[in-house]
Protein backbone atom coordinates (compact mmCIF):
# COMPACT_ATOMS: atom_id res chain seq x y z
CA UNK A 1 0.00 0.00 0.00
CA UNK A 2 1.35 3.56 -1.21
CA UNK A 3 2.36 5.53 1.75
CA UNK A 4 1.05 9.06 2.44
CA UNK A 5 3.32 12.03 2.45
CA UNK A 6 2.63 15.02 5.04
CA UNK A 7 4.04 18.15 4.50
CA UNK A 8 5.24 19.50 7.57
CA UNK A 9 6.06 22.86 9.35
CA UNK A 10 7.89 22.19 12.57
CA UNK A 11 5.12 24.32 15.04
CA UNK A 12 2.60 21.45 14.24
CA UNK A 13 4.79 18.55 14.07
CA UNK A 14 3.47 17.33 17.70
CA UNK A 15 -0.37 17.44 16.04
CA UNK A 16 0.64 16.29 12.58
CA UNK A 17 2.42 13.26 13.76
CA UNK A 18 -0.90 11.97 15.75
CA UNK A 19 -2.09 12.47 12.21
CA UNK A 20 -0.05 9.95 10.29
CA UNK A 21 0.35 7.35 12.80
CA UNK A 22 -3.64 7.08 12.73
CA UNK A 23 -3.52 7.00 8.98
CA UNK A 24 -0.83 4.20 8.95
CA UNK A 25 -3.65 2.10 10.79
CA UNK A 26 -5.52 1.69 7.48
CA UNK A 27 -4.14 -1.61 6.47
CA UNK A 28 -5.92 -5.14 6.73
CA UNK A 29 -4.52 -6.05 10.20
CA UNK A 30 -6.55 -3.24 11.38
CA UNK A 31 -9.47 -5.54 11.56
CA UNK A 32 -10.60 -8.43 14.16
CA UNK A 33 -12.72 -10.52 13.22
CA UNK A 34 -15.33 -12.74 14.68
CA UNK A 35 -17.25 -15.54 13.50
CA UNK A 36 -20.77 -16.28 13.92
CA UNK A 37 -22.13 -20.18 12.80
CA UNK A 38 -26.08 -19.44 10.78
CA UNK A 39 -27.59 -22.01 8.19
CA UNK A 40 -26.65 -23.61 5.35
CA UNK A 41 -25.01 -21.26 2.57
CA UNK A 42 -25.68 -17.78 4.00
CA UNK A 43 -26.75 -14.91 1.52
CA UNK A 44 -28.34 -11.51 2.28
CA UNK A 45 -28.02 -9.99 5.73
CA UNK A 46 -30.15 -7.35 7.24
CA UNK A 47 -29.23 -5.34 10.86
CA UNK A 48 -32.35 -4.19 12.87
CA UNK A 49 -33.54 -4.25 16.81
CA UNK A 50 -36.34 -7.52 16.13
CA UNK A 51 -36.88 -7.63 20.02
CA UNK A 52 -37.13 -4.65 21.43
CA UNK A 53 -33.92 -4.56 23.38
CA UNK A 54 -32.56 -1.54 22.38
CA UNK A 55 -29.54 -3.25 20.52
CA UNK A 56 -29.06 -4.08 17.11
CA UNK A 57 -29.88 -7.58 15.61
CA UNK A 58 -28.64 -9.34 12.78
CA UNK A 59 -31.39 -11.14 9.99
CA UNK A 60 -29.43 -13.80 7.62
CA UNK A 61 -31.15 -15.24 4.96
CA UNK A 62 -29.42 -19.00 4.25
CA UNK A 63 -30.19 -20.15 0.95
CA UNK A 64 -29.33 -24.03 1.37
CA UNK A 65 -31.54 -24.42 4.28
CA UNK A 66 -33.97 -22.00 2.94
CA UNK A 67 -34.21 -20.87 6.65
CA UNK A 68 -33.81 -17.53 8.46
CA UNK A 69 -31.37 -17.02 11.25
CA UNK A 70 -31.75 -14.68 13.94
CA UNK A 71 -28.79 -13.25 15.49
CA UNK A 72 -29.61 -11.02 18.93
CA UNK A 73 -27.32 -8.45 20.11
CA UNK A 74 -26.03 -8.08 23.57
CA UNK A 75 -24.77 -4.24 22.13
CA UNK A 76 -21.12 -5.37 23.20
CA UNK A 77 -21.15 -6.84 19.61
CA UNK A 78 -21.75 -10.32 20.78
CA UNK A 79 -24.52 -12.35 18.95
CA UNK A 80 -26.93 -15.58 20.41
CA UNK A 81 -29.11 -17.28 18.18
CA UNK A 82 -32.81 -16.53 18.34
CA UNK A 83 -34.26 -19.44 20.52
CA UNK A 84 -37.26 -19.63 18.37
CA UNK A 85 -38.03 -21.94 15.35
CA UNK A 86 -36.19 -21.05 12.46
CA UNK A 87 -38.48 -19.76 10.12
CA UNK A 88 -39.14 -20.97 6.55
CA UNK A 89 -38.31 -18.01 3.75
CA UNK A 90 -38.88 -19.85 0.38
CA UNK A 91 -36.55 -20.94 -2.14
CA UNK A 92 -33.23 -18.91 -3.20
CA UNK A 93 -33.98 -16.47 -0.58
CA UNK A 94 -31.88 -13.43 -2.38
CA UNK A 95 -32.40 -9.91 -0.57
CA UNK A 96 -34.26 -8.59 2.86
CA UNK A 97 -36.53 -5.65 2.96
CA UNK A 98 -37.35 -4.73 7.12
CA UNK A 99 -40.45 -3.29 8.00
CA UNK A 100 -43.99 -3.41 10.05
CA UNK A 101 -46.23 -4.59 7.45
CA UNK A 102 -48.66 -5.51 10.30
CA UNK A 103 -49.12 -2.52 12.23
CA UNK A 104 -48.12 -4.18 15.45
CA UNK A 105 -44.94 -2.37 16.74
CA UNK A 106 -42.96 -5.18 15.51
CA UNK A 107 -40.65 -5.50 12.59
CA UNK A 108 -41.36 -7.80 9.60
CA UNK A 109 -39.54 -8.88 6.23
CA UNK A 110 -40.09 -9.37 2.54
CA UNK A 111 -37.66 -11.45 0.98
CA UNK A 112 -37.62 -12.29 -2.81
CA UNK A 113 -37.74 -15.87 -3.70
CA UNK A 114 -35.16 -15.57 -6.91
CA UNK A 115 -35.73 -18.57 -9.30
CA UNK A 116 -39.67 -18.02 -8.59
CA UNK A 117 -42.17 -15.27 -8.94
CA UNK A 118 -42.99 -15.08 -4.95
CA UNK A 119 -42.38 -12.79 -2.33
CA UNK A 120 -42.41 -14.31 1.11
CA UNK A 121 -43.38 -11.73 4.26
CA UNK A 122 -42.77 -13.12 7.76
CA UNK A 123 -44.22 -11.32 10.46
CA UNK A 124 -42.15 -10.47 14.05
CA UNK A 125 -43.75 -11.54 17.20
CA UNK A 126 -40.69 -9.20 19.02
CA UNK A 127 -39.04 -11.29 20.81
CA UNK A 128 -36.70 -12.72 17.94
CA UNK A 129 -39.11 -15.05 16.01
CA UNK A 130 -40.92 -14.89 12.59
CA UNK A 131 -43.86 -17.10 11.07
CA UNK A 132 -45.69 -16.32 7.62
CA UNK A 133 -48.41 -13.81 7.12
CA UNK A 134 -51.51 -15.00 6.71
CA UNK A 135 -51.15 -15.40 2.31
CA UNK A 136 -47.90 -15.86 2.39
CA UNK A 137 -45.83 -16.61 -0.26
CA UNK A 138 -47.60 -13.96 -2.97
CA UNK A 139 -47.34 -15.44 -6.21
CA UNK A 140 -46.00 -11.77 -8.31
CA UNK A 141 -46.15 -11.52 -12.27
CA UNK A 142 -42.56 -11.01 -12.66
CA UNK A 143 -41.09 -11.45 -15.47
CA UNK A 144 -38.92 -14.59 -15.31
CA UNK A 145 -38.30 -14.27 -11.43
CA UNK A 146 -37.64 -11.84 -8.40
CA UNK A 147 -34.84 -10.47 -7.11
CA UNK A 148 -34.24 -7.18 -4.99
CA UNK A 149 -36.98 -5.88 -3.07
CA UNK A 150 -37.86 -2.49 -0.71
CA UNK A 151 -40.48 -1.32 1.74
CA UNK A 152 -42.26 1.75 1.76
CA UNK A 153 -45.36 3.86 2.11
CA UNK A 154 -45.92 4.90 -2.05
CA UNK A 155 -49.65 5.47 -1.80
CA UNK A 156 -49.25 7.74 1.69
CA UNK A 157 -52.04 5.74 3.75
CA UNK A 158 -49.68 4.71 6.56
CA UNK A 159 -49.35 0.96 5.63
CA UNK A 160 -46.00 0.01 3.97
CA UNK A 161 -46.13 -0.83 0.16
CA UNK A 162 -43.44 -3.00 -1.96
CA UNK A 163 -41.58 -2.77 -5.25
CA UNK A 164 -40.10 -5.39 -6.63
CA UNK A 165 -38.38 -6.26 -9.92
CA UNK A 166 -39.64 -7.79 -13.46
CA UNK A 167 -36.27 -7.16 -14.91
CA UNK A 168 -37.15 -9.76 -17.77
CA UNK A 169 -39.73 -6.87 -19.10
CA UNK A 170 -37.76 -3.82 -18.08
CA UNK A 171 -40.45 -3.25 -15.46
CA UNK A 172 -41.08 -2.60 -11.73
CA UNK A 173 -43.79 -3.86 -9.78
CA UNK A 174 -45.70 -1.97 -7.00
CA UNK A 175 -47.94 -3.80 -4.21
CA UNK A 176 -49.80 -2.11 -2.06
CA UNK A 177 -49.91 -3.63 1.55
CA UNK A 178 -53.00 -3.68 3.87
CA UNK A 179 -51.89 -3.62 6.90
CA UNK A 180 -52.21 -6.82 7.92
CA UNK A 181 -49.03 -8.09 6.49
CA UNK A 182 -50.69 -8.81 2.80
CA UNK A 183 -50.27 -7.51 -0.43
CA UNK A 184 -53.16 -6.60 -2.81
CA UNK A 185 -52.19 -8.77 -6.31
CA UNK A 186 -51.54 -7.90 -9.06
CA UNK A 187 -49.77 -5.08 -8.47
CA UNK A 188 -48.89 -2.44 -10.96
CA UNK A 189 -46.34 -2.05 -13.05
CA UNK A 190 -43.96 1.00 -14.21
CA UNK A 191 -41.69 1.01 -17.30
CA UNK A 192 -37.91 1.37 -16.33
CA UNK A 193 -34.75 0.86 -17.63
CA UNK A 194 -33.05 -2.02 -19.28
CA UNK A 195 -32.83 -5.58 -17.31
CA UNK A 196 -33.40 -3.99 -13.92
CA UNK A 197 -31.60 -6.84 -12.73
CA UNK A 198 -30.49 -6.45 -8.53
CA UNK A 199 -31.28 -4.20 -6.19
CA UNK A 200 -34.16 -2.05 -6.81
CA UNK A 201 -33.95 0.24 -3.61
CA UNK A 202 -35.65 3.26 -2.26
CA UNK A 203 -35.36 6.66 -0.66
CA UNK A 204 -36.69 10.17 -1.83
CA UNK A 205 -34.36 11.74 -3.70
CA UNK A 206 -35.92 14.80 -4.30
CA UNK A 207 -37.14 15.86 -0.94
CA UNK A 208 -40.27 16.11 -1.61
CA UNK A 209 -41.03 13.89 1.52
CA UNK A 210 -42.49 11.15 -0.98
CA UNK A 211 -40.13 7.76 -1.31
CA UNK A 212 -39.05 7.24 -4.51
CA UNK A 213 -37.45 4.06 -6.49
CA UNK A 214 -33.35 3.51 -7.92
CA UNK A 215 -32.91 0.52 -10.33
CA UNK A 216 -29.84 -0.36 -11.54
CA UNK A 217 -29.87 -0.64 -15.37
CA UNK A 218 -27.42 -3.73 -16.18
CA UNK A 219 -28.08 -3.25 -20.68
CA UNK A 220 -28.20 0.36 -20.16
CA UNK A 221 -24.72 1.25 -18.28
CA UNK A 222 -27.49 3.54 -16.40
CA UNK A 223 -29.30 3.43 -13.16
CA UNK A 224 -32.94 5.11 -13.32
CA UNK A 225 -34.76 7.10 -10.41
CA UNK A 226 -38.45 6.79 -10.65
CA UNK A 227 -40.14 9.63 -8.84
CA UNK A 228 -43.36 8.85 -6.89
CA UNK A 229 -46.20 11.54 -6.58
CA UNK A 230 -47.43 10.13 -3.14
CA UNK A 231 -50.46 8.13 -4.62
CA UNK A 232 -48.33 4.94 -5.86
CA UNK A 233 -47.50 6.63 -9.51
CA UNK A 234 -43.84 6.87 -10.82
CA UNK A 235 -42.41 9.27 -13.76
CA UNK A 236 -39.08 9.27 -14.88
CA UNK A 237 -36.66 11.83 -12.82
CA UNK A 238 -35.42 14.47 -15.74
CA UNK A 239 -32.40 13.65 -16.87
CA UNK A 240 -33.10 9.42 -16.13
CA UNK A 241 -31.46 7.19 -17.06
CA UNK A 242 -28.16 8.59 -15.66
CA UNK A 243 -24.45 6.94 -16.72
CA UNK A 244 -23.30 4.86 -14.23
CA UNK A 245 -20.29 2.94 -15.44
CA UNK A 246 -20.33 -0.64 -17.31
CA UNK A 247 -22.84 -3.05 -16.24
CA UNK A 248 -24.09 -2.07 -13.66
CA UNK A 249 -25.14 -4.62 -11.02
CA UNK A 250 -25.93 -3.67 -7.18
CA UNK A 251 -25.94 -0.18 -5.11
CA UNK A 252 -25.87 1.31 -1.79
CA UNK A 253 -27.72 4.79 -0.94
CA UNK A 254 -26.11 7.60 1.62
CA UNK A 255 -24.84 11.13 1.56
CA UNK A 256 -21.46 10.62 0.51
CA UNK A 257 -20.94 13.94 0.30
CA UNK A 258 -22.42 15.03 3.33
CA UNK A 259 -24.90 17.72 1.20
CA UNK A 260 -28.06 16.16 2.80
CA UNK A 261 -28.73 14.88 -0.44
CA UNK A 262 -28.63 11.28 -0.76
CA UNK A 263 -26.32 9.64 -3.30
CA UNK A 264 -25.39 6.11 -5.22
CA UNK A 265 -22.74 3.77 -5.11
CA UNK A 266 -22.73 1.34 -7.79
CA UNK A 267 -20.81 -1.73 -8.33
CA UNK A 268 -20.84 -3.59 -11.76
CA UNK A 269 -21.28 -7.12 -12.91
CA UNK A 270 -17.69 -7.75 -14.13
CA UNK A 271 -18.76 -10.58 -16.44
CA UNK A 272 -20.42 -8.67 -18.82
CA UNK A 273 -17.96 -5.42 -18.79
CA UNK A 274 -16.63 -4.77 -22.02
CA UNK A 275 -13.55 -2.50 -20.13
CA UNK A 276 -11.31 -3.30 -18.03
CA UNK A 277 -11.09 -0.20 -17.00
CA UNK A 278 -14.81 0.57 -15.67
CA UNK A 279 -14.39 -2.17 -12.94
CA UNK A 280 -14.86 0.08 -10.22
CA UNK A 281 -16.94 1.33 -7.94
CA UNK A 282 -19.11 4.23 -9.41
CA UNK A 283 -20.38 7.17 -6.91
CA UNK A 284 -23.40 9.33 -8.16
CA UNK A 285 -23.96 12.60 -6.56
CA UNK A 286 -27.55 13.26 -5.90
CA UNK A 287 -28.91 17.29 -6.42
CA UNK A 288 -31.90 16.61 -4.34
CA UNK A 289 -34.31 17.11 -7.05
CA UNK A 290 -34.03 13.76 -8.49
CA UNK A 291 -30.58 14.32 -10.59
CA UNK A 292 -27.27 12.41 -10.33
CA UNK A 293 -23.80 13.33 -11.78
CA UNK A 294 -20.44 11.53 -11.65
CA UNK A 295 -18.38 12.08 -8.30
CA UNK A 296 -14.74 13.60 -9.90
CA UNK A 297 -12.49 10.16 -9.96
CA UNK A 298 -15.23 8.15 -9.89
CA UNK A 299 -15.13 4.97 -10.93
CA UNK A 300 -12.67 4.22 -8.04
CA UNK A 301 -10.79 1.12 -8.97
CA UNK A 302 -11.89 -2.68 -8.04
CA UNK A 303 -8.59 -4.01 -9.36
CA UNK A 304 -8.22 -7.51 -8.23
CA UNK A 305 -11.66 -7.79 -7.13
CA UNK A 306 -13.18 -10.99 -8.69
CA UNK A 307 -17.25 -11.06 -8.83
CA UNK A 308 -18.25 -7.24 -7.18
CA UNK A 309 -21.55 -8.59 -5.19
CA UNK A 310 -22.19 -6.38 -2.78
CA UNK A 311 -21.56 -2.94 -1.43
CA UNK A 312 -23.17 -0.88 1.32
CA UNK A 313 -21.91 2.12 3.44
CA UNK A 314 -21.15 3.67 6.91
CA UNK A 315 -17.93 4.98 8.88
CA UNK A 316 -16.27 2.25 9.46
CA UNK A 317 -13.28 3.98 11.41
CA UNK A 318 -15.72 6.44 13.21
CA UNK A 319 -14.15 9.86 11.57
CA UNK A 320 -17.28 10.91 10.71
CA UNK A 321 -17.13 10.64 7.01
CA UNK A 322 -18.73 7.81 5.05
CA UNK A 323 -16.97 4.33 3.76
CA UNK A 324 -18.05 1.77 1.09
CA UNK A 325 -17.65 -1.74 1.24
CA UNK A 326 -17.76 -3.91 -1.62
CA UNK A 327 -17.82 -7.80 -1.78
CA UNK A 328 -16.02 -9.77 -4.21
CA UNK A 329 -17.72 -13.05 -4.62
CA UNK A 330 -14.89 -15.12 -6.40
CA UNK A 331 -11.91 -14.06 -4.89
CA UNK A 332 -13.16 -14.43 -0.92
CA UNK A 333 -12.07 -10.56 -0.23
CA UNK A 334 -13.72 -7.39 0.64
CA UNK A 335 -12.82 -3.98 -0.25
CA UNK A 336 -12.90 -0.80 2.06
CA UNK A 337 -12.77 2.38 0.61
CA UNK A 338 -12.71 4.84 3.80
CA UNK A 339 -13.68 8.40 2.90
CA UNK A 340 -11.44 11.19 2.79
CA UNK A 341 -11.78 14.83 3.85
CA UNK A 342 -10.39 15.51 0.41
CA UNK A 343 -13.74 13.79 -1.20
CA UNK A 344 -12.12 10.75 -2.85
CA UNK A 345 -11.42 7.09 -1.32
CA UNK A 346 -8.35 5.14 -0.10
CA UNK A 347 -8.60 1.66 -0.34
CA UNK A 348 -8.12 -1.46 1.64
CA UNK A 349 -7.97 -5.07 1.15
CA UNK A 350 -9.09 -7.62 3.65
CA UNK A 351 -9.60 -11.12 2.90
CA UNK A 352 -13.00 -12.96 4.54
CA UNK A 353 -14.73 -16.52 3.34
CA UNK A 354 -17.61 -14.71 1.20
CA UNK A 355 -19.10 -16.26 -2.24
CA UNK A 356 -21.57 -15.05 -3.43
CA UNK A 357 -23.47 -13.74 -0.08
CA UNK A 358 -24.42 -11.01 1.85
CA UNK A 359 -23.00 -7.70 3.37
CA UNK A 360 -24.29 -4.79 5.85
CA UNK A 361 -22.61 -2.48 7.54
CA UNK A 362 -23.66 -1.50 10.91
CA UNK A 363 -22.76 -0.04 14.76
CA UNK A 364 -23.25 -3.73 16.67
CA UNK A 365 -21.63 -1.81 19.43
CA UNK A 366 -22.23 1.61 20.63
CA UNK A 367 -18.55 2.75 19.81
CA UNK A 368 -19.30 4.75 17.40
CA UNK A 369 -17.88 2.84 14.33
CA UNK A 370 -19.80 0.55 12.24
CA UNK A 371 -18.80 -2.98 11.65
CA UNK A 372 -18.55 -4.67 8.64
CA UNK A 373 -21.17 -7.85 8.40
CA UNK A 374 -20.04 -10.71 5.76
CA UNK A 375 -21.85 -13.72 5.05
CA UNK A 376 -19.78 -16.91 3.93
CA UNK A 377 -21.86 -18.45 0.83
CA UNK A 378 -19.53 -21.27 0.97
CA UNK A 379 -20.29 -22.77 4.46
CA UNK A 380 -22.99 -21.69 7.41
CA UNK A 381 -21.52 -18.71 9.37
CA UNK A 382 -21.01 -14.79 8.84
CA UNK A 383 -18.09 -12.97 9.70
CA UNK A 384 -17.93 -9.60 11.92
CA UNK A 385 -15.54 -7.44 10.78
CA UNK A 386 -14.49 -4.75 13.45
CA UNK A 387 -11.60 -1.97 13.20
CA UNK A 388 -9.71 -1.93 15.87
CA UNK A 389 -6.27 -0.63 14.92
CA UNK A 390 -3.26 -1.46 16.41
Amino acid sequence: MKKIELVLIPVLFAAVLVLSQSRSNYTADAFDRISVDVGQAPASVAVADVNHDGHPDILVLNTQSETLSVLLGDARGHFRQSAMKLAKTGKGPNDIAVGDFNGDGNLDIAIPNTGTPYITILLGDGKGGFTPSAHSPFATSSHPHVHGVAAADFNSDGKLDLVTDSWGENKILLFFGDGRGNLALPGHSFATGKRPYQRLRSADFNKDGRPDVVTTDLDENAVSILLNDGRGQFRDAPGSPFPAGGAPWALAIDDLNKDSNPDLAVIPYDRDLHNAGELGVTVLLGDGKGGFRKMPGSPFSLDGCTGPDRVATGDVNGDGLRDIVVTCAQNDTAMIFFGTSGGSFRRVVVSVPTGWSGLAVADLDGDGKDEIIVSNNHGSNITILRYRPK
